[in-house]
């Protein structure tokens, strides 16, 4: 099971359907911009088809099953019956050899019923650096640099979100295995309703084993490379699952920040289980997951960085080729 494949009518309908208002928000950085510094950070000329950021990954396939009622509470077509699910793990960086101990990791969907997909890109972190590109660039360009600390406290000092990321950061414990991590979407989506009415939400995927992460004890004997083998582990035991939730939005929660801090009293609404069955190895990494491939009933987040961030997917996924 392969990624949905680029071509020039997939592109022209994400592009045309999802690049609306969006669109036109001001950056101080292009996609093109920030392409060119991901190249520089965490390029490799002598592997220049390599992706060049959550580098080291693997993949998975599955299903998405729902809950017998669900058409009671969402009007996704897409989600009515059982649909194949292709999935991949990985860590954040462009570093092909990062230590599984690195707090930031993700969680790449694709759901597919040979009708409609749904890409879903998700991390173990509730919010982002910033709420605009530029923001999270400049995070980028600074953090896990020893030399650079002087200059990432001035920028705390000037964007709080990027305070507030770095102090959320290191609540963030080191994994003990994937199959116990939660992933959410930090972008807030439109969401259809059964009466077609449009609610505000996150997707929020909690592990059906629950959450666990290592003791610091643990995490200091740990090696680099385990949670693949451990989660290759799981799945000789059967299929790593989770729970799939909406988390709607409170009247007063920001919904076009993906730096904002909700409340912790929304409403929860389970959509299904994914189940992931198969381990594939390195089959999907070269594959694009395009969070702008939404399928009917979910309408794109409205915040300046869901669009931006599909832009630079697609540009490095071409120059990559």
């Amino acid at each position: 099971m392969k990624g949905i494949l680029l071509t020039a009518g997939i592109l022209a309908s994400i592009f045309s359907s999802s690049f609306g208002a969006n669109s036109n928000r001001t950056n101080e950085i292009t996609p093109s911009q920030a392409a060119d510094f991901f190249y520089k950070k965490f390029g490799d000329k002598n592997n220049p088809h390599k992706k060049i950021n959550h580098t080291k990954g693997f993949c998975v396939v599955g299903d998405f099953e729902p809950r017998k009622d669900i058409k009671d509470f969402v009007k996704i077509p897409l989600l009515y019956d059982k649909s194949k699910v292709l999935a991949r793990y990985s860590i954040g960086g462009g570093n092909p050899k990062a230590s599984d101990k690195s707090p930031i990791h993700g969680l790449a969907l694709q759901f597919n019923n040979d009708k409609d997909y749904w890409v879903l890109v998700m991390l173990n972190s509730v919010i982002n650096a910033g709420k605009t590109p530029d923001i999270i660039v400049k995070y980028l360009s600074l953090a896990g640099d020893p030399s650079k600390a002087k200059e990432l406290e001035k920028l705390a000092a000037k964007e709080p979100s990027v305070a507030q990321f770095i102090q959320y950061a290191k609540t963030l414990g080191t994994l003990t295995d994937l199959a116990n991590t939660e992933f959410n979407s930090q972008h807030t989506y439109g969401i259809a309703s059964a009466d077609g009415k449009i609610s505000k939400a996150k997707i929020v995927f909690v592990p059906q084993a629950g959450t666990l992460e290592m003791s610091p004890k643990e995490s200091k004997k740990a090696g680099n490379d385990f949670l693949e083998k451990r989660f290759k582990d799981d799945l000789k035991k059967g299929s790593v699952n989770y729970y799939m939730y909406l988390i709607l939005a409170n009247p007063k929660d920001i919904t076009d920040d993906i730096s904002a801090i909700w409340e912790n009293t929304n409403k929860k609404v389970f959509l299904g289980s994914l189940k992931l069955k198969d381990y594939k190895a390195d089959s999907c990494n070269s594959d694009v997951f395009l969070p702008a491939v939404l399928p009917e009933g979910v309408e794109a987040p409205n915040d300046p960085v869901f669009d931006f961030r599909t832009q630079v997917y697609s540009i490095t996924h071409e120059r990559r080729q």
